[in-house]
């Protein structure tokens, strides 16, 4: 059954006008503890006990790197829930913002006393130091391989979850010798420590229950506020594990959440753990769904296993996971934590626990009022800049949503655990290489998933060029995250492989992309090929090797980001429906 075209017409239209809006950007709240949370603890021993001086920092240059990040208001029509439903969804972006104080020390222990210095400097430039700081959710910049503009401090890879001092040989000497421990020390829920000579792990109930506390309370206050059962089972359950850190069960419930008011909040993502990959951190979603545009999705769940038999990949390389993978069209109404960090999440798929995913599958949940505004704001003016003006009639807002979908989609597909294990975890086997690296499968695995979609006719035969031409374009529009990131990182690495494999070249007179869109095509599905069989290995070595190859800027393209400095890298978010301005 081929696809109607009108599942983001009707979105591209009712959003322009009231989702692409600009305004002066909410009071910095980002980085600072909320208004309900008491005084910051004392610095840990791995933080310095009085900030280091800001390291000089360019004027121009920062003034500059703000207006990057355009101001975007983003809300939704909540005209028709009922009061109750508009009162649980208070308490629960109550409970949200108690996420960031939590995500700030889980970036770096120093972050709170810096960001208070920071904060006595009335001058214009201190003003913008402090502005720039509550972007990048710290003193370094994700934009420029976490560059200080701040501190003189270099960026610690272990964030705040390890002693900064602690180099990935010594915890994993101290794990080996230490094999009653390994579990807790190596949890998604632990902060590592010094005790004395050695490391102990901390559980994130006790390390941060100065907010998990009230922020559960609040959850259980929502519980009680709403009307709708799924919604109430889920927030007494990632109320309670809260402070158990037991999040499986919730984790379930979450994924059998059906309510207008949606709600992800919690421990989700290991990227700020550049050590090992290990580490969750803490965020959240805060969204009003629509039921009618998600539903016109769930055809496209049901071609999953079809999906994972056409990849090009070994036979014993197929995952195995749940089929229940449903897809959720939402507006976000606010995010905090991780999710409030210097890029905008347009859409993400969880949980990530591979026992979950193995037994419910994994929820696909698209943001659209940002993917919207993303492609108005960004992408648009971004293809304009860099495609040949014959092949820039192919760029498709549909086709932007599509991959952003198949992107979230493919993250179900593939490996899941390293080849002759059953319960081995990829995401284990890579440390630090593998969100990166994912990030580009999903990518690449995405478009390659649409292009077989459209050889079956589920898809027009139009989209097939539309898709491969959007799909390069938001390639560039996420490596200027900046090669720290692990999207940009990602984008970077398809990119040097395709301009390696003749697909794409700088026209040396127009200064734009020369797209050759049959060998684009042949390249992804050899990026697909080669990444999933490094996954499927559990081969860090080659990981890192194939990530310090091509994850970068290249010479040959380095031009194209250097002429969009007039485009903005990201939206800012304002959210009136959290009283924001």
């Amino acid at each position: 059954m081929k696809r109607s075209h009108l599942l983001l017409v009707p979105l591209l239209g009712a959003l322009a006008g009231c989702h692409s809006k600009t305004g002066a950007p909410p009071a910095p709240s980002a980085s600072a503890p909320s208004a309900s949370a008491k005084p910051p603890p004392a610095p840990s021993a791995s933080a310095s006990a009085s900030p280091p001086d800001a390291a000089v920092a360019p004027k121009e240059d920062l003034h500059a790197k703000l207006a990057q990040f355009v101001p975007s208001v983003l809300t939704a029509d909540v005209a028709s829930l009922p009061p109750e439903e508009k009162a649980a969804m208070e308490k629960i972006i109550e409970a949200a913002r108690l996420m960031d104080p939590i995500y700030d020390r889980q970036v770096w222990a120093g972050n709170v006393a810096l960001r208070e210095k920071l904060a006595k400097d009335s001058s214009e430039h201190g003003k913008d130091v402090l502005a720039y700081f509550d972007v990048m959710r710290g003193p370094w910049d994700r934009q420029n391989e976490w560059k200080p503009f701040a501190t003189e401090e270099p960026h610690p890879k272990g964030a705040g979850f390890y002693p900064e001092d602690l180099k990935a040989d010594a915890f994993k000497a101290f794990v080996a010798g230490h094999a009653a421990q390994k579990e807790a020390l190596e949890s998604l829920t632990t902060v590592v420590k010094r005790a004395g000579a050695d490391l102990e792990a901390v559980p994130y109930s006790k390390e941060y229950a100065e907010w998990l506390k009230p922020a559960a309370a609040l959850l259980d206050e929502a519980a009680k506020t709403t009307k709708n059962r799924s919604l109430q089972k889920f927030l007494k359950s990632r109320a309670a594990a809260f402070g158990t850190d037991k999040y499986r069960q919730s984790d379930k419930d979450w994924m059998d959440l059906d309510s207008r008011v949606e709600v992800t909040i919690g421990p989700y993502e290991t990227y700020a753990d550049e050590l090992f990959g290990q580490k969750a951190a803490f965020e959240a979603f805060v969204t009003v769904s629509d039921p009618a545009e998600s539903a016109k999705l769930d055809k496209y769940k049901k071609l999953l296993p079809a999906m994972e038999l056409n990849l090009p990949i070994p036979a014993d390389a197929h995952g195995a996971r749940g089929g229940d993978s449903p897809i959720h069209v939402v507006d976000v109404v606010f995010t905090s934590g991780e999710a409030r960090g210097s890029v905008q999440t347009i859409a993400f798929n969880l949980p990530n626990d591979e026992v979950v995913r193995k037994e419910k599958g994994a929820k696909k949940v698209l943001l659209r009022n940002l993917i919207v505004t993303k492609f108005d704001k960004i992408l648009r003016p971004l293809a304009a800049k860099i495609l040949d003006p014959a092949q820039m009639v192919f760029l498709s807002g549909e086709a932007f949503f599509d991959e952003t979908l198949f992107h979230e989609l493919s993250h179900s597909l593939g490996p899941a655990f390293v080849k002759g294990t059953k319960d081995k975890e990829v995401r284990v086997a890579l440390e630090s290489s593998y969100s990166a690296l994912e990030e580009a499968k999903a990518d690449a695995m995405g478009a390659y998933n649409i292009l077989y979609l459209v050889q079956r006719g589920d898809f027009p035969k139009a989209m097939h060029d539309q898709l491969l031409v959007s799909y390069l374009a938001g390639l560039f529009r996420s490596v200027r995250f900046g090669a720290s990131e692990a999207h940009g990182k990602g984008a970077a690495l398809q990119i040097n492989r395709f301009f390696e494999d003749g697909a794409v070249d700088v026209d040396p007179k127009s200064k734009k992309l020369a797209i050759d869109l049959p060998k684009l095509e042949a390249s992804i599905g050899k990026i697909v090929h080669d990444i999933a069989v490094v996954q499927w290995e559990g081969d860090k070595r080659a990981a890192e090797t194939m990530l310090k190859r091509y994850g970068s800027v290249g010479d040959a393209w380095k031009g194209l980001l250097a002429d969009m400095g007039d485009i903005a890298v990201d939206v800012k978010p304002i959210y009136p429906l959290a009283g924001e301005h």
